[in-house]
């Protein structure tokens, strides 16, 4: 996608972005223990199986966590991370500070366009 790499902001700028990329981990994380903690209710409520309940915290732990933890921190352009979680709704441009939104909103509405695709994003 267009825009600017990481070198190209400013040491501020660069700060936000990691910042900003770790909030939307966090985001995007509590999102997917919710769905694991229903599994728990299900499991609790004789609704699956306790290897059902396995299977569901091997998927999380194998798959979904992984895929976040290398989306949002160990990227090496946290502005990327940003733009993608833009894009999936995890924020608002709102929560992107103003002297750094014109640099990420081309990349981001890229990613939407993936997203609205049916693209994986990681």
């Amino acid at each position: 996608p267009m825009g600017r790499k990481m070198t190209d902001f400013t040491k501020s700028q660069k700060k936000h972005f990691r910042q900003l990329a770790g909030q939307c981990y966090e985001k995007e994380m509590s999102i997917a223990l919710e769905a694991l903690y229903e599994d728990f209710q299900k499991w609790k409520n004789s609704e699956i199986t306790p290897s059902d309940l396995t299977e569901k915290i091997h998927e999380h732990h194998d798959k979904t966590a992984r895929e976040l933890w290398k989306t949002y921190v160990q990227i090496n352009d946290p502005s990327l991370a940003v733009c993608i979680a833009l894009a999936k709704g995890i924020i608002s441009i709102d929560e992107v500070q103003e002297n750094c939104r014109e640099l990420i909103e081309t990349r981001s509405e890229f990613f939407k366009q993936e997203e609205q695709n049916g693209s994986t994003t990681n």
